[in-house]
């Protein structure tokens, strides 16, 4: 695997400015700990190839904070513009980081699943992009939208 040189945290745009003060601290947020109760305070992170992941973050982040309001017309334009308003991706460094492959090894802590990059160390930031740049780095499409995104928010 090449070295990754920077990865990717999806978050809310409302966290930016304490993320940019005390950097990405290792939580068991309560997203995670939904799906994991037992997991270990970690930072996610993903690359360039996972942004789809990225986007599933900041999309559970926003309908559990009710920033996105249930509806049977919730279209993709909808989602694209919520992303915008609310998303938030921050650019960090990946040296503290770790990959968990998808060959699961032992050794990886409660909650780091195959393909998840995770730092146990608290992470600064060097970049970060919000509005149509966030928009246009995710990519997100109508396809993803319709068979992951849209049924993942309403969970």
């Amino acid at each position: 695997m090449r070295l990754r040189t920077f990865l990717y945290h999806g978050t809310l745009r409302r966290n930016v400015s304490s993320i940019r003060d005390a950097g990405l601290r290792p939580q068991r947020g309560a997203w995670a700990a939904r799906f994991q109760p037992d997991a270990a305070a970690l930072v996610y992170a993903v690359d360039d190839e996972h942004r789809s992941s990225a986007i599933l973050a900041i999309a559970g982040q926003m309908a559990k904070a009710g920033l996105i309001q249930r509806s049977e017309n919730y279209s993709f334009d909808d989602f694209k513009n919520d992303l915008i308003e609310h998303g938030a991706v921050i650019v960090v460094n990946a040296t503290t980081f770790r990959h968990c492959p998808w060959s699961f090894e032992s050794g990886h802590p409660i909650g780091a699943e195959p393909g998840n990059w995770y730092s146990s160390e608290c992470v600064s930031i060097e970049n970060e992009m919000i509005g149509k740049e966030m928009l246009a780095w995710l990519k997100p499409s109508e396809q993803d939208f319709i068979h992951r995104y849209r049924d993942h928010i309403w969970k």
